[in-house]
């Protein structure tokens, strides 16, 4: 379910003349300490993370996408707050914030001098 949900979503983008794909790097979350929860626990330690990454990544290519690994550090939280202000779900709020923090690190290659920062998070898959 979820691989057919990817590649729908990657081939909408493909058609619809998208180039740079973005995905959370996720290996920090099993070095997170776990939740009080033992279902949350459970599902956490069950979800072939790593798996569905590279599946993803390798999946993306083949479309030709450029393909950043993102640390997802404070986007959830940011995208509360923005999703609140402009009436719009956390979860599409934190992708917005992804990808504004993505664009602030200064992955892409924008003319001009914005070219200086050398502090980047982010990790380049393909070219």
């Amino acid at each position: 379910m979820r691989l057919q949900a990817l590649a729908k979503l990657l081939d909408y983008a493909y058609h619809h003349s998208v180039g740079i794909v973005l995905f959370e790097d996720l290996e920090g979350i099993k070095k997170r300490r776990y939740t009080r929860s033992r279902t949350a626990n459970r599902k956490i330690t069950r979800f072939p993370k790593r798996k569905l990454l590279e599946y993803s990544i390798v999946m993306a290519m083949k479309y030709g996408f450029k393909v950043y690994l993102v640390n997802p550090a404070y986007t959830s939280k940011v995208g509360e707050k923005l999703g609140k202000e402009l009436g719009i779900d956390k979860h599409t709020a934190s992708a917005y914030a992804l990808a504004v923090k993505t664009l602030q690190a200064n992955v892409f290659k924008i003319p001009g001098n914005y070219h200086n920062h050398k502090n980047n998070s982010n990790t380049q898959i393909s070219e």
